[in-house]
């Protein structure tokens, strides 16, 4: 689907594993929660979950209706303090005079300084440079600047751009470029057709790419442009993704038979009719790698397979993960083992290989394509070096002969198989990986990261956003996305009345036009012009239009002795202008299911609320329109606080988010204690029930709602 909305076949059935987020300003995955269909969920909610921190000093937060009105009275006579606005991900809520933490100090970062520049000057001079120097550079009468005049010293340790050189022409290649920190070796012939240029760094700093390149026939250089890397310096996640992508993108393309080919494009290999695609993530599973980093870095290869999937690709894929024995599985899960075998891992891709050469020769295809036709990708990512069963680079070479690659010079065949190799942290062996990684003329196989959520942010960096800003419920989810980043769709709604002061609800962006809220936060008698809406911190929208559900009634069943009632508790906002789509404001999907079975226990606490004491009939508060979280059965779950009014109960399917509920009301104010009772439940009108409502007061957003 191209348009915000609906995303058809999203399933939403009974007994299906969930990733929930329920409420505002989450740090990140919660202990999960089975909110009212029956379905296991994990909670990303406010920061009031059970056992943590409770909200801010300060806040007024005034019961309202049944047991407790999340957000309906959060906010009295002035802006306060909301909790669970968005106050980025990660840590205590936004309370004042709580220092931020205090992280690690990293190690000085440098980017090595020049050793020599043949045939040119640059300026200044010096054997390092810090982050935000800039080196100027010419050329001697006669020779031409091939690269920037000006080169900037990145945050990372690493020199923007192109190396410079100064070239006269006169040779069958190019003069090579020389890194900084680099010196050449080589007669003037060198740059003759078989000519042979070596590069060495100086002490200290470590060689990545070609050490050796020869002048090839056709006027180009073997390998890839080399660099010294100073032992502490790191790739960034954009420069890294940006690397890899071009490189990837040259790699990795099924063409269909019938697709046209446009000249103007980027150049990238197809794969003929009867060609495939093998892809092999090799993932370190060794003891070094704690549980949070091998998760990370577990998502990050899901990352890639999307990424993967959106350049029109289907591969067939191995997945190795190694410690002190490698295992090929295609969901690692097993428990880590200390150790670092690369070696034995890549003997596990060669035994792959080996086992579908054999099978597809037992189906009479001869040659076998996965040696002919197929084309390779191995992904290597390790925090370490090599320290068991051996050297990989040795392994490596077995692959390559045999996919017979570098064998015959007239024909090396080595576009059939690229080697990426992720380093990991400080203790990334960059020889080895170097020795391992593709050397291929204008493109970066070898990449060194500060850690696994840098890989994440790397993967994730390389999906088109333009392709996806026009997509509902898709948000960045890698270690380093801010709150925003990570919930596009939220907004907080004020409502400002004259002589009564502010109130604040939450709300989530359902189209560039509407936002989806509880009705219990408005009454019949507010003015659009008394609402806003905020998108973030930086934007704000007035409203055209403020629409309740028909028959949202909270006095509709005071003769029963309900006080106030929450049946549809639903409203819509009209902007008065459309929000434009970006990574930090896209709207949630809306699902176009229905939804499962709800629970009798969880629902059966709503009696226990204060103002319904008298109350005998349970359905005379819940209605089948309310899913129902809370409670320490099967386990201890989030519960909702002040503020949370109207915000979006949320469940992902895949990389997708969908709206299944409005977070209501509760039965105690449960927030701001330790552990909160056994009998703290939360209620959420569910989206499902008021779907022919929305599709009416949508009509006309293209949300692609089923008929």
């Amino acid at each position: 689907m191209g348009g915000p909305g609906c995303v058809r076949g999203s399933r939403l059935g009974l007994g299906i594993p969930w990733g929930v987020r329920a409420g505002f300003g989450g740090p990140g995955p919660c202990p999960g929660v089975r909110v009212g269909l029956g379905i296991p969920w994990g909670v990303r909610g406010s920061r009031a979950v059970s056992g943590g921190p409770g909200p801010c000093p300060g806040v007024r937060a005034v019961p309202g209706g049944p047991g407790w009105v999340w957000g309906s009275r959060a906010v009295s006579g002035g802006p306060g303090w909301v909790w669970g606005s968005h106050g980025g991900s990660g840590g205590p809520g936004p309370c004042p005079g709580v220092p931020p933490p205090v992280s690690r100090p990293s190690p000085a970062v440098w980017c090595p300084g020049p050793l020599e520049f043949e045939h040119g000057w640059f300026f200044p001079r010096g054997a390092r440079h810090p982050p935000g120097s800039v080196l100027r550079f010419g050329c001697a009468g006669g020779f031409v600047l091939r690269g920037p005049p000006e080169r900037r010293c990145g945050a990372g340790g690493r020199w923007e751009g192109p190396d410079p050189v100064c070239d006269d022409g006169a040779g069958d290649c190019p003069a090579p470029a020389v890194p900084p920190g680099a010196s050449m070796e080589g007669s003037r012939s060198r740059f003759a057709v078989e000519g042979l240029v070596r590069f060495r760094c100086r002490p200290g700093l470590q060689l990545v790419g070609s050490a050796e390149r020869r002048c090839l026939e056709g006027g180009f250089w073997s390998g890839t442009e080399p660099r010294c890397r100073d032992p502490n310096s790191f790739d960034t996640p954009e420069d890294a993704a940006e690397a890899f992508m071009a490189s990837l993108t040259q790699t990795v393309e099924a063409a269909e038979a019938n697709s046209t080919h446009d000249p103007t494009a980027k150049r990238r290999i197809r794969l003929e009719a009867g060609g495939a695609l093998n892809v092999f993530l090799v993932l370190d599973a060794s003891r070094s790698v704690n549980a949070r980093d091998y998760e990370n870095a577990r998502a990050a290869l899901g990352e890639l397979v999307e990424k993967l999937a959106s350049l029109g690709a289907a591969p067939r894929y191995g997945v190795v993960t190694f410690g002190s024995e490698p295992r090929v599985e295609l969901s690692p899960t097993e428990p880590n083992a200390p150790g670092t075998n690369l070696a034995g891992a890549l003997r596990a891709v060669y035994a792959l290989l080996v086992q579908q050469e054999r099978a597809e020769r037992l189906r009479g295809l001869r040659p076998a394509p996965v040696t002919n036709s197929t084309r390779h990708v191995l992904v290597i990512m390790t925090d370490g070096r090599a320290n068991m069963g051996g050297s990989p680079v040795p392994v490596l070479h077995q692959i390559r002969e045999l996919l017979s690659i570098g064998r015959d010079p007239r024909d090396p065949r080595e576009e059939f198989l690229d080697v990426y190799a992720f380093g990991l942290g400080e203790e990334a062996h960059a020889e080895t990986l170097n020795a391992l990684a593709s050397h291929k003329a204008g493109e970066q196989h070898v990449f060194f990261l500060r850690d696994t959520e840098d890989l994440q942010e790397v993967f994730h960096r390389m999906i088109d956003e333009s392709s996806t800003l026009g997509l509902c419920g898709v948000s960045l989810e890698f270690g380093r996305a801010d709150d925003r980043e990570r919930n596009p769709w939220e907004v907080t709604v004020t409502v400002t009345r004259p002589g009564r002061g502010q109130e604040r609800c939450q709300g989530s962006l359902v189209s560039p036009y509407f936002v989806l809220s509880a009705a219990h936060c408005f009454s019949g008698h507010d003015l659009p012009t008394w609402l806003s809406v905020d998108i973030g911190p930086r934007e704000r929208r007035g409203v055209r239009g403020l629409f309740l559900h028909p028959e949202f009634s909270p006095g509709g069943r005071r003769s029963r002795g309900v006080p106030e009632f929450y049946d549809f508790d639903a409203a819509l906002l009209q902007l008065d202008r459309p929000v434009r789509p970006s990574p930090t404001h896209r709207p949630i999907c809306i699902p176009c299911t229905e939804g499962a079975a709800r629970r009798a226990p969880c629902e059966a606490d709503a009696l226990r609320a204060a103002p319904y004491a008298n109350v005998t009939s349970l359905e005379d508060i819940v209605t089948p329109r309310f899913l129902c979280s809370g409670g320490h059965e099967p386990r201890v779950d989030p519960v909702a606080c002040p503020g949370d009014s109207g915000g979006p109960v949320v469940v992902t399917w895949g990389q997708r988010h969908f709206q299944v509920g409005v977070v209501s009301w509760g039965v105690v104010p449960a927030c701001r204690q330790r552990r909160s009772p056994a009998h703290a439940r939360d209620f959420h009108l569910s989206v499902f029930e008021v779907l022919p409502w929305l599709r009416e007061r949508l009509r006309d957003e293209e949300l692609g709602f089923l008929p």
